[in-house]
């Protein structure tokens, strides 16, 4: 098999000296390695790490700051509110160590573009520890798979491919007696994660890349053919994994893009002989097709597990790397451009370290343009995607002048999914958004709130998560669309339509016996309904109820019809036939992407059958985006 991508090291020095771009990323990369170098502690073997995911506050999902001097206190960064003990200081030792391999980068790079002999004693050092010490730290780990160093078999290998990586770019830097340590790590690591490589998903590509690192610093061609030609190999995860219209089965852009960054490290150090064409063209498409879900903002849709303030820019990175490693198919950067925003350097590394205090650039500004993309960037084309629907997927966007609106009708996506079939999102010309609420650490209370039918834009029966299972798309147009959600003998059937002023939604629901049905719909600021609301003592159920507060029961009008408007500027005015027998509340919840109060219009009857048609008209005038 051919070698694995090797840098053009020559040819990115002279970037470095011809485009301002390139050389402020070496410069950004050169201070926060001087920073890091005082900063860096390796935790030792002595205790075990933790899953990040236990790193949010339970209180309200945000993450915990993570202060390189403070191991054993951990604050939440949007209420103040401190950790201390296990699982935080076991999760906090697990950011050092991808701080860690995250150092080894810059240092592999001041060594290559900067001639700079204190990275290479730096690198040294990083190198020398973990191979030395690496059959030192226990195998453990609960949530997916086992490592040493790292709490599961995920972070395990995007540490391992970081480090390695960094090894592989910096050439001869190392001793040879810490050359042949690192080879003994190498083994150990392949040993460990070989194993554990056993179904088509985003944890799995990474065990390939760091396989394929391994199997590249020990020469085992064995190894690399097993990585790509293996039941789960990396030509499976690509064919099977991403459906046709390009996006990972797993539908949230986080895991989406996780998982290129995976495939991508894994055919960087496997070579061009690591993916077919047939397979290298299909993940190509997952780098053009997700902008086309965007907003207006260029923020994408935190469906199922994503994470809620996520931008097309953020995976530059992955587009960047793409323009080198994956040459059978031009990349067009430009939608990863169109507005960017000021951030740290971006290492070429799965898990960069978090901490505050690194020098913060705009535009091209991450390591993967700095070693795989072009020297320029063309402008972006004029004009925005229009409606369009992925049926393999299973996600459908209308677009009028007034409204961005999406429905998600698709196949099950795993065990992210949250199990949301026929859920809408929606984006408004005067401001106004109904967001998904994506998901907060997995370790946090919060997440039962994100992760709750309540929380989505849905019917729900007797307050029941829906069981997996996949809808199917009944009609489609630029302006409509008609999908339905059947399991165990009950039928859900939504029909979206949008226009230039706003938007109409239908629910129908059917039954086989006579139960609980809700219907609820939340956006930004509160719901304030044309009548009377009284206080409510709130909702019984499971379906996220304890979540709601200031509960406000509505007097549903004689003529059974409700309207009202969210209280906020730019909000759509609503007109919603009640349903004979159901009742209306309003309350608020947090989580909203948008940081604004969350506010939730509810509907509770019981029956066998239920029609809920909700009109959404806005006011003002209406540019000519959406």
């Amino acid at each position: 098999m051919n070698a694995a991508y090797t840098p053009d090291w020559q040819g990115i020095r002279r970037r470095v000296a011809t485009r301002p771009w390139a050389a402020n990323v070496l410069t950004a990369i050169g201070s926060d390695f001087t920073r890091w170098t005082d900063d860096l502690v390796i935790p030792g073997p002595d205790r075990p790490s933790a899953w990040t995911h236990h790193y949010f506050c339970d209180a309200d999902g945000a993450p915990l700051r993570f202060d390189p001097a403070a191991p054993a206190s951990h604050a939440c960064t949007r209420c103040g509110g401190t950790y201390t003990g296990e699982p935080w200081d076991g999760a906090w030792r697990t950011t050092m160590h991808n701080a860690a391999a995250a150092q080894a980068q810059r240092a592999a790079l001041l060594v290559r573009l900067a001639d700079d002999h204190r990275a290479a004693s730096e690198l040294e050092r990083i190198a020398a520890a973990y191979a030395r010490d690496y059959l030192s730290y226990d195998i453990h780990g609960v949530n997916a798979g086992r490592g040493r160093v790292h709490p599961q078999s995920l972070d395990e290998a995007v540490w391992a491919v970081g480090l390695l990586r960094a090894l592989r770019w910096a050439g001869d830097a190392l001793t040879p007696a810490t050359s042949a340590a690192a080879d003994a790590m190498a083994r150990a690591i392949a040993d460990l994660l070989r194993p554990q490589v056993g179904m088509v998903h985003n944890i799995h590509c990474w065990l390939l890349a760091a396989l394929a690192e391994c199997a590249v610093r020990l020469r085992d061609h064995e190894l690399l053919r097993w990585c790509r030609d293996s039941p789960f190999g990396a030509q499976a995860q690509v064919s099977e994994g991403f459906h046709p219209e390009g996006l990972w089965y797993e539908i949230n852009p986080h895991y989406h893009y996780y998982t290129v960054a995976a495939l991508l490290s894994y055919r960087e150090a496997a070579g061009p002989e690591g993916l077919s064409e047939e397979a290298a063209l299909r993940l190509s498409r997952a780098i053009t097709a997700p902008p086309a879900l965007a907003y207006s903002d260029t923020r994408l849709p935190a469906y199922g597990d994503g994470w809620a303030e996520c931008h097309v820019g953020d995976f530059a990175p992955q587009a960047e790397a793409a323009c080198a490693i994956l040459p059978e198919e031009p990349i067009d950067l430009a939608p990863y451009y169109a507005r960017t925003r000021r951030a740290p350097v971006p290492l070429w590394f799965g898990n960069p370290s978090p901490a505050p205090g690194c020098v913060e650039l705009e535009g091209r500004s991450s390591v993967a343009a700095l070693v795989f993309g072009p020297d320029d960037v063309q402008a972006a084309s004029p004009g925005r995607p229009g409606s369009f629907v992925w049926p393999h997927a299973g996600i459908g966007v209308l677009r009028s002048p007034a409204v961005r609106l999406a429905m998600r009708f698709g196949p099950d996506a795993g065990w992210h999914d949250h199990r949301d079939k026929l859920g809408v999102d929606v984006e408004t010309a005067t401001g106004w958004s109904s967001l998904d609420l994506g998901t907060s650490g997995y370790g946090s209370d919060f997440t039962a709130w994100t992760r709750s039918p309540l929380a989505h834009n849905l019917v729900v029966v007797d307050g029941a998560r829906q069981p997996e299972h996949a809808g199917r798309l009944l009609e489609s147009s630029a302006r409509r669309l008609v999908a339905e959600s059947a399991w165990d003998g009950q039928v859900m059937r939504r029909s979206v339509t949008v226009s230039d002023d706003g938007w109409s939604d239908l629910c129908t629901v059917t039954l086989a016996a006579r139960r609980r049905i809700e219907w609820v719909f939340h956006g930004d600021g509160a719901f304030l309904p044309s009548a009377r609301a009284l206080p409510s003592p709130g909702l019984d159920g499971e379906a996220g109820h304890a979540w709601l507060r200031e509960v406000r029961r509505i007097e549903v009008p004689h003529d059974r019809v409700l309207r009202g408007s969210w209280e906020l500027e730019g909000a759509p005015e609503l007109t919603l036939a009640v349903p004979e027998g159901f009742e209306a509340f309003t309350a608020l919840a947090d989580g909203n992407p948008n940081g604004r109060p969350l506010g939730v219009l509810l509907l509770r009857g019981h029956d066998d059958h239920a029609r809920f048609h909700a009109a959404f008209r806005l006011r003002g005038p209406i540019g000519a985006g959406g």
